[in-house]
């Protein structure tokens, strides 16, 4: 996503500096790669700091932060870093959210899991899991998962949502408070890992609840740059399952089938230009092959 942003960009009198393995994707294109450990060479001699992906240096992105260059800001990759953080982000905000109870291990994790959801439910790793990793989906089948008693970390248990569908929004917001949305799509997910989606949504006010969800969250972290969040939606209710501080692969679509594309609205964000159109120029998707 590096890699897209950058060539996205090639259109602005803009120099982009990548930080990571020469051999990754966005240093093949950038006017100058650095490496990880030389971080703190890179961050000085540039005017803003962004990132594609939130793995990545937790002491480059500090740095960054500390520099005032570093947007969107590291509150909203803290939120990543520990999925308990994001889920009590959501109940203290008033944002809707599956029902979820937070385990000090797996012991725990298990006996909440018995008490609250009588064993049918989802149990997740609450560091470094994403794309379906360290997620346990369980099914009152909770004799073969008898192994993460023995997991010594912190866990979230949330209910196993009976969903109609999913589908997510990618919207972008500038340090104005100025705010843009594309319009939704509808999403579908095997194991965790998105295969398809395809838009714009339409099924009533849902979209509209998806964007007045996605203002208020984007308001709340006082958010520059672009975002995605991925919703349940069950019987018309939406409940926020994650977001994304960065661009989305649910964005994609917006390269060929919007005026701006996700990657281009996104650097206009974090540079302090205006805000591009988000209308769409045709149907659009992708498919993750």
């Amino acid at each position: 996503m590096g890699w897209m942003m950058i060539l996205e960009g090639r259109k602005y009198p803009f120099t982009f500096y990548v930080l990571d393995d020469p051999s990754a994707p966005a240093c093949r294109i950038a006017d100058r790669c650095f490496r990880p450990e030389e971080y703190r060479e890179m961050i000085d001699q540039v005017d803003v700091v962004t990132f594609e992906f939130e793995h990545v240096s937790e002491e480059a992105l500090r740095y960054a932060e500390e520099r005032g260059k570093l947007l969107p800001g590291l509150n909203t990759v803290e939120l990543k870093r520990e999925r308990w953080r994001e889920k009590v982000y959501y109940r203290d905000h008033s944002l809707p959210t599956p029902r979820f109870y937070i385990a000090e291990d797996g012991e725990e994790a298990l006996r909440i899991l018995r008490d609250q959801f009588n064993n049918v439910g989802v149990i997740k790793q609450s560091r470094g899991g994403y794309d379906g990793k360290g997620q346990y989906f369980i099914r009152g089948d909770v004799e073969r998962y008898q192994f993460i008693k023995e997991m010594k970390c912190r866990f979230v248990v949330e209910e196993l949502v009976n969903f109609d569908y999913e589908a997510s929004i990618v919207v972008t917001r500038d340090g104005k408070g100025d705010f843009r949305a594309y319009p939704p799509t509808f999403n579908y997910n095997s194991k965790g890992i998105l295969v398809y989606n395809y838009g714009p949504l339409n099924d009533g006010e849902v979209p509209n609840k998806f964007v007045e969800i996605a203002r208020k969250l984007a308001d709340s972290l006082n958010y520059v740059g672009t975002m995605a969040i991925e919703f349940f939606v069950r019987g018309g209710e939406v409940l926020i399952n994650e977001f994304a501080p960065r661009v989305h692969n649910t964005g994609h679509y917006t390269l060929d089938a919007a005026f701006v594309s996700q990657f281009e609205q996104h650097l206009r964000a974090i540079t302090g230009m205006e805000l591009g159109d988000t209308a769409l120029l045709s149907h659009g998707g992708m498919v993750n092959i």
